[in-house]
């Protein structure tokens, strides 16, 4: 697994202060969260995938090919509701998993808490994955005016169930507003039900205010399920997890067309801004593929951080074109704030507004991204790329099994691994404290092949020199003990067994 921790968040995000915008001025937006959608996912990148309803909205809009998220499911939320980088806010371990008693810090201000202050009416429909040991971790309690979904990260598709632990029976977690309603959904395949209560939200919306529609549907990761009709579109495909894995990736195409088609009966699609972005990377041992990009999701290496990502409006000054323009998941909040009408985004943020690169095609203000770092002891690991050049430290990133490349699927061809571990300095210290050290060229070597680091030692150092910066800013990571407080009562998940944070 991906060496990553959590922590206590330390800073104060206030929310903008501003007099709104007239609603005229200011855009719906819509934000689709795919979950474990990989680059080879997409039909865009692979005509093998049939998903037609999201090729056209990225065709007629723009396909972002430099989107970057984090390499796993609870830090990449974090990084859009908050704007900060994982290891600013003590995300940067992994995901909060059903015992431990911590959630995104209630320290933050989250992205719809800063647009209902612009006169937003904000609604989350999906995956929350954020905490929900305490009531104040959860989505009506950050910002949302209404939630339809699950707290934690699975769910069986049709009972709407998960295990709080491996030894515990399923417990029911499908919430409406407060209200556990999953008894009431038996049966009913939940990305179906997901794009069902998005058009009702849209075609209820009172349209005197804008709107903000936070989507992060399930699909498709695991467990692997979907209706019969769409496993059968692929019967040519042999391997049972990648056929199921694409037929949820059809489902998804008409779980968005669904909504999109609500937004255009309900007289809102031509003032929305639609985006598209998956959360990690492809998950090769089950069903997900990231060819021909390195590594996987929990991984730093390309194939877990750089996914499918789209936007899609008809506000768009410039579309149907791709952009190879650097964008991360921290600069939504600040680009949706524009969008508000907020002059500036809020203070100590990690993120760049990115309307004027995506709409208009202009270069984009970001030069350096942080995939992530964590620190254990006198060891840290992480990736950081200044320009065209990322530098991969630590030992864990160098030897763990994930660091390959994986065939297309259907391909007879072997897992391809990495030859060599990249050391760049015969220091035992450096060794010690930075592990293999990795540089690769991203514009000449996107599938990371070729490690420069003996060729280039200066390029290194410098590198090395802005994350041992960077280090010094980071928030220790809050990845606590299970707490059996949290087990579920009578077959269903609970909320205010822990103190927040």
């Amino acid at each position: 697994m991906f060496r990553w921790r959590l922590v206590p968040l330390l800073t104060l995000v206030v929310a903008v202060c501003a007099a709104p915008p007239s609603a005229s001025s200011q855009p719906n937006i819509v934000f689709i969260l795919a979950d474990d959608l990989g680059y080879n996912d997409a039909p865009w990148h692979n005509p093998d995938i049939l998903a037609p309803r999201l090729e056209q909205l990225a065709r007629e809009g723009v396909i972002l090919e430099q989107s970057y998220v984090q390499p796993l499911c609870t830090p990449s939320r974090a990084a859009l509701l908050t704007g900060k980088y994982p290891f600013h806010t003590g995300r940067q371990l992994g995901c909060i998993m059903g015992l431990q008693p911590t959630g995104l810090s209630i320290n933050y201000t989250l992205l719809p808490e800063h647009l209902s202050a612009y006169g937003y009416s904000t609604h989350m429909i999906g995956k929350w994955h954020l905490g929900s040991c305490a009531p104040e971790y959860l989505p009506l309690a950050r910002g949302f005016d209404t939630f339809f979904g699950f707290w934690a990260g699975a769910s069986n598709y049709y009972n709407h169930s998960l295990a709080v632990t491996v030894q515990d029976p399923p417990s029911l977690d499908y919430w409406d507003q407060e209200e556990m309603v999953a008894l009431n959904y038996q049966g009913q395949y939940s990305t179906d039900l997901f794009s069902e209560r998005a058009a009702q939200v849209i075609r209820e919306h009172d349209q005197s205010k804008p709107m903000f529609m936070y989507l992060p549907f399930q699909s498709p990761h695991i467990p692997l399920q979907v209706p019969q009709k769409y496993e059968d579109m692929y019967p040519d495909v042999e391997d049972d997890d990648r056929r199921v894995f694409m037929g949820m990736v059809t489902n998804l195409d008409d779980a968005v067309g669904n909504v999109v088609d609500a937004l255009k009966d309900s007289g809102m699609y031509n003032n929305t801004v639609i985006v598209f972005v998956s959360d990690n990377g492809g998950w090769p041992p089950h069903g997900g593929n990231n060819y021909p990009l390195r590594g996987q999701k929990l991984t730093i290496w390309e194939g877990g951080t750089r996914t499918p990502a789209f936007v899609h409006s008809p506000l768009l000054e410039r579309s149907g074109y791709t952009s190879h323009e650097l964008i991360h998941m921290t600069d939504w909040l600040p680009t949706f704030l524009h969008l508000a009408g907020a002059s500036s985004a809020p203070a100590g943020g990690d993120g760049f507004n990115q309307w004027d690169t995506i709409s208009r095609g202009e270069s984009s203000p970001r030069n350096e991204l942080v995939y992530n770092m964590d620190k254990n002891g006198p060891i840290f690991d992480g990736a950081l790329r200044v320009g065209e050049m990322k530098l991969v430290w630590g030992p864990y990133n160098a030897y763990v099994n994930n660091s390959g490349w994986y065939p297309p699927p259907g391909s007879q061809a072997p897992l391809e691994e990495p030859e060599e571990v990249g050391e760049s300095t015969e220091d035992v210290e450096e060794i010690l404290q930075w592990g293999p050290l990795h540089l690769f060229n991203l514009t000449a070597d996107p599938t990371e092949h070729v490690n420069l680091a003996q060729e280039m030692p200066e390029t290194v150092q410098q590198l090395k020199e802005r994350a041992k910066q960077l280090l010094e800013e980071m928030v220790p990571a809050d990845y606590p003990p299970n707490d059996p407080a949290g087990e579920a009562v009578d077959g269903v998940w609970i909320t205010g067994w822990c103190t927040p944070h």
